[in-house]
């Protein structure tokens, strides 16, 4: 549901945005930048993103392109689309310092980037006071002129996922995010019971590059506890991740296994039963074996008319 104040008829991007987000990514594709797969698996992750985001699925959307923009070969032109509906989606949520996190990094790709006239005033005048406070503070995140070009070190998180889990055992998880160039802020955890529906997401504890964060004992259950990590930057955008929504992590959960018979108390109970009666019969048996026959006895009645 949309928030308050939110004029969804406006909010979605109009179909000349979606040509243009589609224009990008048949562009981006005929380059030779990365192999096709790659460029036909971020589209996707981007178109479904833009339908959820049309569909008023906000969070939906948020995690759809979270995971686009982690991915290797996306160009700057299709990075600055994937920050666009994720500003757009988190402003729809009122998350307002997110949806600047993301909107900063688009302008950062392509300052002069607009957004469509056609979206919302509040929209609209939301994304102008990003940008003339991004020009304000010195356009960061743009590469210098005077400064040589630098390449950033990728963010590394560092973690091993276990094979299984107990059901109804609270999972903690820990992980060592590398990061030289200081780009990350903190790290994410994001679960959910099952292969389906929306994942819960927690900020994990620590400092200095080590964190740990649970999963409570209530999701975990039978068959499977999806999740993964995504370390993020000051406003909350990812900047890597240890899967993603649309390939977690996995640790099964076996089901409860049946005890054996012999441990029930109704098995015994039984088995006492049975013994007895066996036992009693056996005694009478031989009792009777043991003893000399009597003479048998035979009566006849006979009635007349």
């Amino acid at each position: 549901m949309a928030p308050s104040g939110a004029a969804t008829r406006h909010t979605a991007l109009p179909a000349r945005s979606l040509g243009r987000i589609a224009g990008v990514l048949c562009v981006g594709a005929a380059l030779s930048l990365a192999p096709a797969s790659v460029f036909a698996q971020n589209a996707t992750l981007v178109q479904t993103g833009h339908a959820q985001y049309d569909n008023l699925q906000y969070e939906e959307a948020i995690q759809t392109l979270s995971a686009a923009i982690i991915r290797r070969g996306n160009t700057p032109a299709q990075e600055v689309q994937i920050y666009e509906l994720l500003g757009l989606s988190y402003l729809a949520l009122a998350r307002n310092d997110e949806a600047e996190g993301a909107f900063r990094l688009a302008l950062a790709r392509e300052p002069g980037h607009a957004l469509d006239p056609n979206l919302a005033p509040r929209v609209l005048e939301f994304y102008s006071g990003v940008r003339q406070r991004w020009i304000a503070e010195g356009r960061p995140g743009m590469p210098r002129p005077s400064e040589a070009a630098h390449v950033p070190v990728p963010v590394v998180i560092e973690h091993r996922s276990p094979p299984t889990q107990d059901r109804g055992n609270a999972l903690e998880l820990t992980a060592n995010v590398v990061d030289p160039d200081r780009r990350a802020a903190g790290l994410v955890l994001a679960w959910r019971q099952g292969s389906r529906g929306l994942f819960h997401r927690v900020s994990a504890r620590g400092a200095g590059g080590a964190f740990s964060a649970t999963v409570p004992g209530t999701d975990v259950r039978p068959p499977v506890l999806e999740y993964y990590l995504e370390a993020v930057d000051p406003n909350g955008i990812a900047v890597t991740s240890r899967g993603d929504a649309f390939a977690p992590l996995r640790v099964v959960v076996p089901a409860d296994v049946a005890s054996p018979i012999w441990s029930r108390w109704w098995f015994w109970t039984g088995a006492a039963v049975v013994v007895t009666g066996v036992a009693v019969l056996t005694y009478f048996l031989v009792s009777s074996s043991n003893s000399s026959p009597g003479p048998a006895q035979l009566t006849i009645n006979v009635t007349g008319n």
